[in-house]
């Protein structure tokens, strides 16, 4: 089984468990992007820890990984373009108080089972899901999740590139979760999970255009 890269700078919160690492996470130093074979790893999380100047001058090396296949969610709040089709993000003027984070319907496998309520509050208190939302999106992209103006909050891209692109703007739903004693906290694995599938997807959709 390929691992999936976390991929941000070195510090506190950014660093991987043993139980991340049992997951299959491992982490990849944003530095070290451009002396990494990206085949090797089944997905990329890239977080919100990194530096966007760096990954807009190195964007030849995302692309190139998602011409063979691969899969990548970015958690970023984006204001350059350094991933296919992903718009800059923007602050919602919606107060964080007053924001309902909505989950889609057809719900889509990475919320199967997720109480909206679990991650709308955390500890009773709103906002740790999103700040911000994406204004134009590809044509083609799917939305995952919105707030209630319609925003969208998280979408994924299979038509972009040949691989799958998960954009989601802000917040690091594998790591604000996991802790939490509800359903928010298998958040997580599905999102692991999802990239895995994604990936072998694309893979087989490779094998069968040759």
């Amino acid at each position: 089984m390929k691992p999936i890269a976390y991929v941000g700078i070195d510090i506190q919160f950014s660093r991987l468990t043993d139980e991340d690492r049992k997951r299959g996470l491992t982490f990849l130093y944003l530095y070290d992007l451009p002396y990494t074979d990206l085949r090797a790893y089944a997905g990329l999380i890239i977080t919100n820890l990194v530096e966007e100047q760096f990954l807009l001058e190195h964007k030849n090396i995302l692309n190139q990984y998602l011409s063979h296949g691969g899969v990548i969610f970015s958690l970023t709040e984006t204001s350059l373009p350094w991933l296919a089709g992903v718009p800059n993000w923007k602050r919602s003027p919606i107060p964080l108080k007053d924001r309902e984070i909505i989950i889609k319907e057809p719900i889509y496998p990475l919320f199967a089972g997720i109480d909206a309520y679990d991650i709308n509050y955390r500890k009773g208190v709103r906002g740790f899901f999103s700040r911000g939302y994406f204004e134009k999106i590809p044509l083609h992209a799917e939305v995952l999740v919105t707030d209630q103006s319609g925003a969208t909050i998280i979408y994924v891209d299979r038509d972009s590139t040949n691989g799958t692109i998960f954009a989601g703007a802000g917040t690091d739903i594998y790591r604000v979760f996991i802790d939490e004693d509800n359903s928010s906290r298998y958040l997580s694995l599905q999102m692991l999970t999802c990239i895995r599938e994604e990936y072998e997807r694309n893979q087989l959709k490779g094998v069968e255009t040759q």
